[in-house]
């Protein structure tokens, strides 16, 4: 069950993130505030021995500060609404960089740290293609002008930043964890889904 709710929270936050782009959104503000929340965290727990319980609230107050508005303004400086990030290639990359981190970081195993990037990764291109598809007016059967932006490959008008998710999507691949737990899970999944999915007297009379 705890594995099942970090799935399922996994694909939640990958369906809001690739609004992230958009400077006034409430997934903006959120995960920028939860970096600055983590970075004062760390700052704070490494520094312990070092400063008085003042100076640690203190300076770490600080560093919440400078990751939350700097970062965020910094970020949404260098970035445009449907741009890089709203492609599949941006997709990748959050998903290599969620297995990465959650298994060098939190020392989640193998198995589980894959599952929670495909999740993330699932909903994150649910959400560009959810994008396309309002693009479409079906009742009034037209194309808008926004059709082609929510769901691509990589964004080719700009190719500088498209460039920088590649490598990071690279360099993140370098610390993911071991393929070989993933493919066993879905090797046993292959024999054993049907018996998850309808009872054996159906299989039996199909």
């Amino acid at each position: 069950m705890p594995a099942a709710l970090m799935l399922v929270a996994a694909g939640t936050i990958g369906g809001v993130l690739p609004d992230i782009d958009l400077k006034d959104s409430t997934p903006s503000r959120l995960l920028f505030s939860m970096l600055g929340l983590l970075a004062a965290l760390a700052w704070l727990f490494a520094h312990m021995d070092a400063y008085t319980a003042l100076e640690l609230w203190l300076i770490a107050l600080g560093v919440f500060l400078a990751a939350r508005y700097p970062m965020w303004w910094l970020f949404h400086t260098f970035t445009v609404h449907r741009g890089v990030l709203h492609s599949v290639l941006a997709a990748a990359m959050w998903g290599v960089l969620v297995a990465a981190a959650v298994h060098r970081i939190l020392s989640v195993d193998a198995q589980l740290s894959w599952l929670i990037a495909i999740f993330l990764t699932a909903g994150y291109l649910l959400h560009l293609l959810l994008d396309e598809l309002y693009s479409v007016d079906f009742m009034g059967v037209r194309i808008k002008r926004s059709f082609g932006s929510a769901l691509k490959l990589l964004d080719t008008r700009q190719l500088p930043a498209s460039c920088l998710v590649l490598f990071i999507l690279l360099v993140a691949w370098l610390w993911t964890p071991e393929l070989n737990s993933l493919t066993s899970l879905l090797s046993m999944l292959e024999d054993d889904w049907p018996g998850a999915l309808w009872p054996d007297w159906l299989t039996n009379a199909l």
